[in-house]
């Protein structure tokens, strides 16, 4: 480091975590963004609708939400300058609120799936706002020691604040992923039979539209599992289970004309 440099170290020792904090700030927004172009891409090219069921509003809606989030979080990035404060709020707010988005954005396939796919981008713009509300220099007081500062330490105590910054991301990516799960699971315990017929009732009618009466049937059993009475079920999986049984045959036939 050349004594230009050590000079306004040592003037703005901040420094390094006034650049973490953007750094944080501008990944996550760049994160955000990559999953909100999947979702929109995903809503307009069928995936959701055909592949993953009919909840194609819901991914754009997700999609949607996500860019401006991560939107909010690049700003936050610029408004750091001015106002840390004001910049950690925003981070933090764009951080946390793409967890419950993505939930309800992929509810038709287990809500923690869309929990998780917010986690590259919600955990680094939320570390940014949590480190920008505490303040680089909070943090730097609390990590080392004021005593006998000098340009010999500087790498060192560089290397303790990366490192501790680095450590909180990863303790907050476990949490995370621990909060989606006991969500998904509360979630599923409150769910009431009746709730979980229509699930499996929606789920067993996009099968079938798919052509995949193999799944469809499946759907019906867990219905009858719960319910043993439920003659709509009982009648559509015979259904389900006669198309399923034409397409074996027909598959068997022409396998057998091959052959011949």
């Amino acid at each position: 480091m050349t004594e230009t440099g050590r000079n306004a170290s040592q003037n703005d020792p901040d420094r390094l975590g006034r650049l973490t904090i953007q750094a944080l700030a501008l990944l996550g927004g760049l994160a955000g963004v990559l999953i909100a172009a999947f979702h929109l891409l995903a809503s307009q090219m069928g995936w959701s609708s055909h592949g993953m069921g009919n909840w194609g509003l819901l991914y754009q809606m997700g999609g949607t939400v996500f860019f401006l989030l991560a939107v909010a979080g690049t700003a936050g990035a610029a408004l750091y300058r001015r106002s840390p404060k004001k910049a950690g709020l925003l981070l933090l707010f764009s951080g946390l609120l793409g967890f419950p988005a993505g939930y309800v954005a992929w509810i038709d396939q287990g809500g923690f799936l869309g929990w998780a796919v917010w986690i590259p981008a919600g955990v680094l713009l939320t570390a940014a706002g949590i480190l920008a509300l505490i303040t680089p220099r909070t943090l730097r007081v609390r990590l080392l020691s004021q005593e006998g500062d000098s340009p010999e330490r500087e790498p060192i105590e560089q290397a303790l604040f990366i490192g501790t910054i680095l450590a909180g991301i990863g303790v907050m990516t476990v949490v995370f992923l621990f909060s989606g799960l006991l969500i998904n699971a509360a979630e599923e315990s409150l769910k009431s039979d009746g709730n979980r017929d229509r699930e499996d009732f929606a789920e067993a009618e996009t099968a079938a539209s798919m052509g995949r009466w193999d799944r469809s049937v499946q759907a019906y059993d867990r219905i009858l599992t719960r319910n043993q009475s439920n003659q709509v079920a009982r009648e559509k999986r015979a259904y389900a289970l006669e198309r399923l049984g034409e397409e074996d045959g027909s598959g068997q036939k022409r396998e057998t004309e091959k052959l011949d």
